[in-house]
């Protein structure tokens, strides 16, 4: 019975730290997608613009054109940094469920009291 329980702690944290480094990995790539937005971003616009015509008519045609290629990009980005923020999260326990025993307390219809009593479980664990 204590092996079994051992190889289930075990489990537990090699999950965890499997996700923190999930989550460390996924938020560096989101952040090198974030410059590789930029630099898409400027070398775009400069292409544009560095041909005059280009630019001017696309301004006046399709102005949406010239936010697309950094647009596209940044939703790539964006889905990498909140992916690997929320699996970090993930390893920080909020999301686990508390057990807790259930305590009777006589409070002769006071909710002031229940709440006490509860405010109080919270905080001591």
């Amino acid at each position: 019975m204590a092996l079994s329980s051992v190889f289930v702690i075990n489990d537990v944290i090699r999950l965890g730290v499997n996700y923190m480094v999930t989550g460390c990995i996924q938020l560096i790539l989101g952040i090198l997608l974030w410059a590789l937005t930029i630099s898409v971003g400027i070398a775009w616009i400069g292409f544009c613009f560095g041909t005059v015509i280009i630019g001017i008519l696309l301004l006046i045609f399709a102005p949406r054109i010239l936010l697309f290629p950094p647009l596209f990009i940044s939703v790539f980005a964006n889905g990498f940094l909140l992916l690997g923020l929320h699996n970090i999260k993930r390893n920080s326990g909020r999301w686990r469920v508390i057990d807790v025993e259930p305590e009777w307390v006589k409070t002769n219809d006071k909710k002031d009291v229940i709440s006490g009593v509860i405010e109080d479980k919270q905080f001591k664990d």
